[in-house]
């Protein structure tokens, strides 16, 4: 008999133990933080962008160059990339004195072959020293975008060749930016 109560009362105190015994919880709080990340880059094999009168045909109906791939791009949320010079006119250094218009350079985007197609919107720029809007979305993306440079006709340059210099080279810095719509 004194086994019995012994069990039971193991039996009873095992019972309420188990009851008795608090429950500890702990919480961790997970965020998740998302910066801002805008990068643009120029296709590295495609820095150099010559447009060329080789022609009467050239300097009379204009020249343009189509570049694939050229802009690389990188955002995590809409953005507007938009395209200037470094000076309002291309300098030569053979013929210091005249110089041609950025603005006779128009540049304009288009869905380039590398990357999915996000949607975006292009205008086409003429060049000049002050920031002009090329592509806008509304939408974080990766992709690249061909550019296309487009240079006048109308034989504007005819007489700014220098025999000094053959061939006469105009030149300036296309500056792309990328900032958040």
């Amino acid at each position: 008999m004194k086994n019995i109560i012994t069990f039971s009362f193991m039996l009873l105190t095992a019972l309420f133990a188990k009851n008795l015994t608090a429950q500890s919880d702990g919480a961790a709080v997970l965020n998740i933080v998302l910066h801002p990340v805008q990068t643009l880059t120029i296709n590295t094999a495609d820095q150099t962008v010559n447009l060329e009168y080789r022609t009467r045909e050239d300097y009379s109906k204009g020249v343009s160059l189509n570049k694939e791939n050229h802009l690389q791009i990188y955002s995590t949320g809409g953005y507007v990339i938009r395209v200037k010079t470094a000076d309002p006119r291309l300098q030569s250094a053979a013929n210091s004195a005249a110089g041609i218009d950025a603005g006779d350079i128009t540049v304009t985007a288009s869905k380039g072959t590398t990357t999915g197609y996000e949607s975006f919107i292009s205008a086409p720029v003429q060049l000049s020293a002050s920031f002009g809007e090329l592509i806008s979305s509304p939408a974080g993306a990766s992709k690249a975008f061909n550019i296309n440079y487009t240079a006048k006709g109308d034989n504007k340059y005819l007489n700014l060749f220098t025999k000094n210099q053959n061939p006469t080279v105009y030149t300036t810095q296309v500056v792309y930016s990328i900032e958040p719509q």
